[in-house]
């Protein structure tokens, strides 16, 4: 078998690669809690949660924090920004659904998601989005279906 892949070293690989943009736009990124190991993909995994992360600083108004919070198996990102209307909630991992920026642009080809879905189909896991007013938590659970009661 292969050897277990650390989530907290996939979050730290996609807050590298995202920091900057973060940076450009005046939004500090932070993580916090543990997170287990598992066999999982070590590049999918930081490429799901890296198109999170750029998901959420897309909508983060400046000045705010986007908080990736660990917890065993499952990875939540949570940002301050405006949330997403619940007729689009149901959609965001569509491809090519895209929800207008704040600014109004339309920015992103709506696949950063449709790839999340995938990654997390490909594991056997699942994603799950919700408003927290204000901001959107968007909350990635590896843990296999076949473990979950």
């Amino acid at each position: 078998g292969r050897a277990p892949v650390a989530l907290p070293a996939c979050a730290e690989a996609a807050l590298a690669q995202t920091r900057a943009r973060a940076a450009q736009r005046g939004i500090a990124l932070a993580l916090r809690g543990a997170g287990a190991s598992g066999p999982w993909e070590a590049e999918l995994v930081t490429l799901a949660l890296s198109n999170l992360l750029d998901n959420a600083i897309d909508f983060a108004p400046a000045g705010s924090t986007v908080q990736m919070v660990l917890d065993s198996a499952t990875v939540a990102v949570q940002d301050a920004g405006p949330g997403v209307p619940d007729y689009a909630l149901l959609r965001l991992g569509e491809r090519f659904f895209t929800t207008a920026r704040p600014g109004g642009e339309r920015s992103g080809s709506g696949l950063g998601l449709a790839i999340v879905q995938r990654v997390m189909a490909l594991h056997g896991g699942r994603m799950a989005v919700r408003n927290t007013t204000p901001g959107l938590r968007v909350t990635l659970d590896f843990t296999p279906a076949s473990q979950t009661s």
